[in-house]
């Protein structure tokens, strides 16, 4: 297979014009550091944060107390979009993974900017390629699934440092199987392409971890 086989979705400042982003970025920027919450599950959707700096993760805690790690999220993205439906309220939390700095916009202001823009369409786009990028990561091995997790984890990330505070558990909840399975998986994909310390996932070989993911040069 190829690596298009399985879509990444682009952020969604890719999807606007330079001058409707800075738009965005207009409204009061909030530093928060690696460990905070940016966005709480349950809260209304009272603002979306523009991203533009770091690296966050997407956790969502089911009624039965589980939590599953949804995605990771980088420079460029809206976060809280889903929210802003009159009633609804957060599906997930959002947490730092790395120092990161984001605009908060009003959710009035965002629907206007949505509106204005003809953006509707390509953030329900967004949404859809995101589920259908979760349910990929639940197919096929479990090395592979979680070499194609890692990978997107470095896509997110951008220029930053390819190292990150995860834990096997998190990557476990991440691609729906037990913890001893990613372990296994780990040595699989072998040191030479991922170290593993007890709270910190390094990517030391992006080529490697494509070939572990079973994607064909192109």
């Amino acid at each position: 297979m190829s690596e298009d086989d399985f879509l990444h979705s682009p952020p969604l400042r890719s999807l606007a014009p330079p001058e409707q982003w800075g738009w965005l970025t207009r409204y009061p920027p909030q530093t928060y550091l690696a460990g905070r919450a940016l966005l709480r599950q349950g809260d209304q959707g009272t603002h979306v944060l523009a991203l533009v700096e770091g690296l966050v993760k997407v956790v969502r805690t089911e009624p039965d107390g589980r939590q599953r790690l949804l995605g990771f999220r980088g420079e460029g993205e809206i976060l809280g979009e889903m929210a802003l439906q009159d009633g609804s309220v957060r599906m997930a939390d959002v947490w730092a993974l790395r120092d990161s700095r984001a605009h908060i916009v009003p959710a009035q202001d965002f629907r206007r900017f949505v509106q204005d823009n003809r953006l509707a369409r390509p953030i329900f786009e967004l949404a859809w390629n995101r589920m259908r990028e979760q349910a990929a990561l639940c197919e096929g091995a479990v090395h592979e699934r979680l070499a194609r997790a890692l990978l997107r984890l470095v896509e997110a990330a951008g220029n930053g440092e390819p190292h990150f505070c995860l834990t096997r558990e998190e990557l476990a909840q991440h691609i729906d199987v037990g913890r001893k399975a990613v372990s296994k998986a780990l040595e699989v994909i072998g040191p030479e392409c991922v170290e593993v310390g007890n709270r910190r996932i390094e990517v030391v070989s992006v080529e490697g971890l494509r070939r572990k993911a079973g994607y064909r040069s192109v």
